[in-house]
């Protein structure tokens, strides 16, 4: 039987009622007796209030578990997708680096760790993050909210493991739900009911193995409604507690279960491709693959996203083209997606050996330069737009190592965009109008960017 990873986490938020602290003191001692570990993402601000309230035993309780990123304010005016949505790739990322970079320190300096994962507040979830939480050394994106989701399950998106939207439909095509957070009304009978069919729903469809993710804000344990400081009775708030250990209880009753961390993600879903040398003849055949769209592709256990293909291809021909030979192979690297979407309008593209070739040096500097694809390629003949680049730079590579040279004419009907099959637009709208956004919040160019950004999505691959 295969294993079902259960992924626990909470958002410590709440800074309005000192009670909120306990809550999270209590669950985290709650996993702790039962000798496991959750994910507790804090708010930067909570950090600060812990410190002023010398809620040290808080503090030491949260710090046996791993310590994730939410955001620096939370509920503070701008929201991050507020503050970013007006702005390009570029300056948004510039725009949430000035901006929550000092709740990151704060848990570095309250913990002594830097967070295994970040979490955004609610739904401002956004594409521009993942380049500066790289920098920032953290590896992976929990969240039980996002735009992009593949197979219900985890994947890599901007360089990272993600776990957010796993719900849709799974690698069988089945309706799969993988992820359920629980509500107010945890300590009731309908909801441990609920919480038992979502759990063993998911676990069923998981035959072959993969993760469940379980999210929670210990304020919930204690305050009645969100934003407010309106409280539970106690002995409410204490059933909440026995319903949640019971429920952690059962859970682990569950043949070949495995509760892990956000920290545990990397190692249970490794990038087997990144860094990789593919050889000549392996690039042939994933140059074969590619046709006239634009999307990821798994290749001998590993997954490959349409930006690092697209490194691949560039790299192997600009060597060729240097060199004057068929190089060995290209090695795999992340790239990001490019920064806007350069239309052009043509139904139809060809070009000679020659013309084709002129663009590749300039645009293997470009990728090594700035990490991420370019927004259009210009020829002193024609422009094209990156897709349909792609697509005849694999045809360029499967000639190339077939007939060993760089002698043929490449060419391409516009590319169809398979990956933002991938990108729910339905998903994006819905959140705009969420209870944390100002009233008219439109966040479309959010929408756009996720959509450039989905060059880098793939499966992320259970180990084993």
């Amino acid at each position: 039987m295969a294993t079902r990873h259960v992924l626990f986490w909470f958002d410590v938020e709440d800074c309005t009622v000192p009670q909120s602290d306990d809550c999270a003191r209590r669950i985290a001692e709650i996993f702790s007796a039962r000798g496991q570990r959750a994910t507790m993402k804090l708010v930067g601000h909570k950090c600060r209030v812990l410190r002023e309230r010398v809620r040290y035993t808080v503090i030491d309780a949260l710090s046996r578990h791993a310590i994730g990123f939410h955001s620096d304010m939370h509920g503070g005016r701008p929201q991050p997708a507020e503050y970013m949505a007006p702005h390009d790739w570029l300056d948004g990322q510039r725009e949430f680096e000035a901006r929550e970079r000092r709740g990151v320190d704060e848990i570095e300096a309250m913990f002594g760790v830097t967070p295994c994962t970040y979490g955004q507040p609610g739904s401002n979830w956004s594409p521009q993050v993942f380049p500066v939480l790289r920098a920032w050394g953290i590896p992976t994106y929990v969240s039980g909210f996002g735009y992009v989701g593949l197979h219900a399950q985890p994947f890599r998106y901007g360089g990272m493991v993600n776990t957010s939207r796993m719900s849709g439909t799974d690698r069988r095509g089945r309706p799969a739900q993988h992820y359920f957070g629980l509500g107010f009304d945890v300590g009731t009978d309908e909801a441990e009911a609920r919480h038992h069919a979502a759990f063993d729903a998911s676990y069923d469809l998981l035959e072959d193995g993969g993760m469940i993710s379980i999210g929670y804000h210990p304020c919930q344990l204690v305050l009645e409604e969100w934003f407010s400081t309106f409280l539970k009775p106690r002995a409410q708030t204490l059933a909440g507690f026995e319903r949640l250990d019971a429920l952690l209880g059962w859970v682990l009753d569950h043949p070949e279960v495995e509760c892990i961390t956000a920290e545990d993600l990397p190692r249970l879903y490794p990038d087997r491709a990144q860094g990789r040398v593919f050889s000549a003849d392996e690039l042939r055949e994933l140059a074969l693959a590619v046709g006239q769209e634009v999307y990821f592709q798994e290749f001998d256990g590993m997954a490959l996203s349409a930006a690092e293909l697209f490194g691949m291809f560039t790299r192997f021909l600009a060597q060729a083209i240097r060199e004057g030979t068929v190089p060995a192979g290209a090695v795999c690297e992340h790239l990001d997606g490019p920064a806007a979407r350069q239309f052009i309008d043509c139904d139809w593209f060809e070009a000679d050996p020659e013309e084709f070739c002129e663009t590749v040096p300039d645009v293997a500097d470009f990728l090594a330069l700035h990490g991420r694809l370019p927004d259009l390629i210009e020829a002193d003949a024609w422009d094209l737009g990156v897709p349909e680049w792609f697509c005849c730079a694999a045809q360029m590579v499967a000639h190339l190592v077939e007939g060993g040279d760089l002698d043929t004419t490449v060419a391409t009907s516009l590319a169809r965009l398979r990956i933002n099959e991938h990108v729910s637009d339905e998903a994006a709208r819905n959140s705009w109008g969420g209870v944390m956004h100002y009233e008219g919040f439109d966040g479309s160019k959010l929408l756009e960017q996720a959509k450039l950004q989905a060059w880098t999505l793939k499966p992320a691959i259970l180990a084993g």
